[in-house]
């Protein structure tokens, strides 16, 4: 098969070529884990008395747990951090941030590169064009220990979007569109974007893209390199694209705004690997600088990263933001993944920009919890209902 993402997987497993469904060896650049999937890979390494290849650099981020919420947790930190040191670990123990916004900052990423994580969304590097793949942790384990990640290569889709998007439009609503309109086409493949729309889109905006489109079962989702041409197999027009919200369920089910009642509020929920870079700062900012948090409204913000949470002091962006009735976490994964931080109980109804919305996802089993971008959370948390934004 040719193409960039054959042509890169070929590469490499050190082949002439590779096909869908062909089992292969890849060379591993970069293997990503955090404390949530980390113990059990500590526990993989201690009783399988594996060594991690010299060829494998591996990073770690304390984000899910951070600091400590319990006494196991501490002691995992405390674990990890003597693992890290014996095998030559990139650990980031001090409060850098999430795993991926952490990765962009400070890792050489570049396309084509192979990347393994024990995390569902670490084709958030896809902005990159690199080729990141979610592993469980015994697949961890075993990829960083051998050297090489044995993998079938996924049938490769590519999707174009040309024209320009509408103001109140956000990249977060691009993703949720395309997981909406074309998911059960997109499941198990290689999701390559491509197109006038994605070519103009920040770094920041391309990473929250590619972030949000596993969640519709993909095997990876990358950016195409410019100049690199694809046969397209799905074609999206900016201008078709509106604010999108997942309503409350599991699966989640996806539509516009508007067809929503205006449903009443208690949480809003912005920031973490999904919306937390200086980017959507800007936008939430942008609300709260005219507008207080209704009082009936608990609107917590993650900035994604120290460098972010630093970026948005000397803007004045955190002040505006206080200011305006937000409550501001230390950078890392927040409440998401329902560890600790604003966790929901069962009369809460809220509206996050956060990856997952399934029962339980944060917190209690019966909380009600809306998906949308940034722009709609923030508007949301004024109004203290849903609101679609430009109405």
């Amino acid at each position: 098969m040719t193409g960039f993402f054959y042509r890169q997987m070929a590469k490499a497993a050190q082949l002439e070529d590779v096909n869908p469904g062909q089992m292969i060896n890849l060379k591993v650049d970069l293997a990503l884990a955090h404390d949530g999937s980390g113990p059990e890979i500590l526990r993989l390494f201690r009783t399988g008395g594996r060594r991690i290849a010299a060829c494998s650099r591996v990073l770690i981020t304390l984000d899910h747990c951070f600091p400590a919420p319990t006494i196991e947790d501490r002691i995992f930190q405390r674990d990890i951090h003597h693992f890290a040191k014996e095998n030559d670990i990139r650990l980031y123990e001090h409060g850098e941030g999430v795993l991926h916004q952490v990765v962009a900052e400070e890792e050489s990423l570049w396309p084509g590169m192979i990347i393994i994580g024990s995390d569902g969304h670490v084709a958030t590097a896809g902005a990159f064009g690199a080729i990141a793949f979610s592993v469980s942790p015994a697949d961890f384990v075993e990829a960083v220990g051998e050297g090489v990640y044995r993998a079938a290569v996924p049938e490769q889709v590519v999707i174009s979007v040309e024209g320009p998007l509408r103001p109140t439009v956000l990249a977060r609503d691009l993703a949720l569109h395309l997981a909406y309109r074309h998911g059960k086409e997109l499941k198990n493949k290689a999701v390559l974007l491509t197109g006038s729309t994605v070519d103009a889109l920040t770094v920041s905006e391309k990473m929250s893209l590619c972030n949000f489109l596993p969640e519709s079962g993909v095997a990876t989702a990358l950016v195409l390199p410019q100049g690199e041409r694809e046969t397209i197999a799905i074609r999206v027009s900016g201008d078709e694209v509106g604010p999108m919200l997942v309503a409350p369920g599991n699966p989640g089910s996806m539509n516009c705004p508007a067809v929503w009642p205006p449903e009443k509020i208690t949480v809003a929920i912005a920031g973490g690997c999904s919306s937390g870079r200086l980017d959507d700062m800007k936008i939430i900012a942008e609300v709260l600088a005219k507008n207080e948090v209704h009082p009936d409204v608990t609107f917590i913000i993650t900035p994604g990263s120290k460098s972010v949470m630093g970026a948005m002091d000397k803007l004045e962006i955190s002040s505006t933001l206080r200011n305006g009735g937000a409550v501001i976490m230390p950078p890392g994964c927040g409440p998401c993944p329902g560890k600790h931080f604003g966790l929901l109980c069962d009369d809460d109804t809220a509206i996050t920009t956060t990856i997952r919305n399934n029962p339980g996802r944060i917190g209690a089993e019966h909380a009600r919890i809306f998906l949308a971008s940034p722009l709609t959370v923030a508007l949301s948390a004024v109004n203290g209902v849903i609101t679609q934004p430009g109405n």
